[in-house]
């Protein structure tokens, strides 16, 4: 995840039984529109605030889903409808967030964010992602940073596991390891 989601757990609660839903008729895809439709609909409490609002009648509030999301299906109108009956629009972010990281699993697929000094070139990157991907027995979607506080090395984090391959950490490791000895 690039940018920090608050997540809830009524979000998760939703994201799984979407994919429960997704499952019936392989409908991935389509709901993943439909959720990132949700997800611009409520990125700001403003938004949710206009959607839920007195004034906002229930032909008006599917009019607007259906300019953000043109094709959205029916079963997916629905439960854009059945949040804002609930006042639970606001989960929209938590719920996009859960059903990426769910759809991921769904696919085998693991996103990995690997930072270094420099920017890494294409084959670099493929390669990297190769390396990954067999260590972890999943694709790997890798997302590169260049973070110049890095001397060299890298740093990359795959779901919950960060691995610090970064230069500083080597020499830090070198350090204590030469400190221990001395004493």
């Amino acid at each position: 995840m690039p940018q920090s989601i608050a997540r809830d757990v009524a979000g998760r609660r939703y994201a799984l039984a979407i994919i429960d839903l997704a499952r019936v008729d392989n409908s991935f895809t389509q709901w993943s529109t439909a959720i990132d439709g949700l997800e611009s609909l409520t990125q700001q409490s403003s938004f949710v605030n206009a959607l839920q609002g007195d004034g906002m009648t229930d032909e008006k509030f599917q009019a607007i889903v259906r300019q953000v999301v043109p094709a959205i299906r029916s079963v997916e109108i629905n439960l854009l409808r059945l949040l804002r009956q609930k006042a639970r629009l606001s989960l929209g972010p938590s719920i996009a967030s859960y059903f990426r990281e769910l759809w991921d699993e769904e696919r085998g697929l693991e996103r990995a964010v690997v930072r270094t000094a420099v920017p890494l070139d294409d084959a670099a990157r493929q390669a990297l992602a190769a390396q990954l991907a067999r260590a972890s027995g999943n694709q790997v979607e890798l997302e590169a940073e260049v973070d110049p506080s890095l001397l060299g090395g890298a740093v990359i984090r795959i779901g919950d596991r960060l691995i610090d391959g970064s230069t500083r950490t080597r020499l830090r490791s070198l350090r204590e390891r030469l400190t221990q000895g001395a004493v």
